[in-house]
């Protein structure tokens, strides 16, 4: 008996979660008199972009709903968009979206809800994500025994960096991931697979504790 309560609670907090999970799914109908949202102010980084607005006096709405789109979007239009979050009250006057990249152009737009409707879309705002920082500034590959490669770099000055991406490109070819140093100050790497006869080029990126990564170094090249 026990064992059987206890199966319910979970059922029933499983279907409890699947309903906060599904509301960003909801289809709304649309009413033109709830009020829209005119005047949004962005702070764009590279990886994420603020937003905040004039709290919505109306009593009817009990929240906003975000909508996103990419350049390619129809600029004027809210067709292609998608709903990336709620704010599931009217007081509420700020949102983040963490999910973007540097140097990135995106669209936005905001729309009023109260049970189960939702006011046209407002003013579309066209937000630049800000550019990546800068690479490592000096990257040189030795030659330190036979099929053996050696690769030093210069550490990167931002704090903010804890990791470095090196990719290699042998006889001109596609750019390949070979592995990820661990630590702002460790600036060196040793490249054990390597064959006679061939031209093997190195650059390194650095990468943020959030993800974000530098533009590629300059390129080194060894011969073997």
């Amino acid at each position: 008996m026990k064992k059987s309560i206890l199966l319910l609670l979970a059922v029933g907090l499983l279907l409890l979660n699947g309903c906060t999970g599904i509301k960003g799914l909801l289809i709304y109908d649309k009413n033109p008199t709830l009020p829209t949202i005119q005047k949004v102010r962005a702070l764009p980084t590279m990886s994420s972009v603020g937003f905040e607005w004039a709290k919505i006096e109306d009593k009817r709405v009990h929240g906003i709903n975000i909508y996103r789109g990419s350049s390619s979007d129809k600029f004027g239009t809210d067709q292609g968009f998608k709903r990336i979050g709620t704010v599931g009250n009217r007081y509420g006057t700020h949102f983040v979206d963490t999910h973007v990249k540097p140097d990135r152009t995106y669209l936005y737009t905001f729309t009023t809800f109260y049970m189960g409707e939702e006011s046209n879309h407002g003013t579309i705002l066209k937000v630049k994500t800000r550019p990546t920082f800068a690479g490592v500034s000096f990257v040189q590959a030795y030659k330190v025994a036979l099929g053996v490669a050696k690769i030093l770099w210069r550490p990167h000055p931002s704090e903010r960096v804890n990791a470095y991406i090196i990719e290699r490109s042998v006889n001109g070819g596609a750019w390949k991931y070979i592995a990820q140093v661990e630590g702002q100050l460790m600036v060196e790497y040793i490249d054990s697979f390597i064959h006679a006869g061939g031209t093997y080029a190195y650059r390194v990126i650095a990468k943020s504790y959030d993800g974000i990564r530098s533009k590629p170094s300059q390129v080194t090249r060894i011969s073997f």
